[in-house]
């Protein structure tokens, strides 16, 4: 699985997750990812919640928001964040350390 992939949700098709957890972890059955959201929407906390874009569609993501996702309720894979893994790793950093 690619590194910061985009999925749809199956249960929830107009629900996107970014894919956090490296590829290894997949071979377990599932996946940490966190919601990208709606930014005019979506409160956000700078440095926690980070604009993304999606091709033309900026996202937020809901850092704060991480789960694992077994595999099996992943959808089709519609793109991938991996040009902004620096705001990514910023953000799960301010997460859990603070920094």
């Amino acid at each position: 699985m690619d590194s910061l992939a985009v999925f749809r949700l199956k249960r929830a098709p107009e629900r996107l997750v970014l894919v956090l957890s490296g590829p290894q972890i997949a071979e377990t059955g599932c996946v940490v990812a966190a919601p990208l959201m709606d930014p005019d929407t979506f409160p956000q906390a700078i440095g926690l919640n980070p604009v993304l874009r999606l091709g033309l569609l900026p996202l937020v993501l809901a850092t704060e928001q991480m789960a694992a996702i077994p595999l099996k309720e992943l959808g089709p894979q519609v793109g991938t964040c991996i040009g902004h893994e620096h705001a990514v790793a910023n953000a799960i950093n301010r997460l859990f350390f603070g920094i």
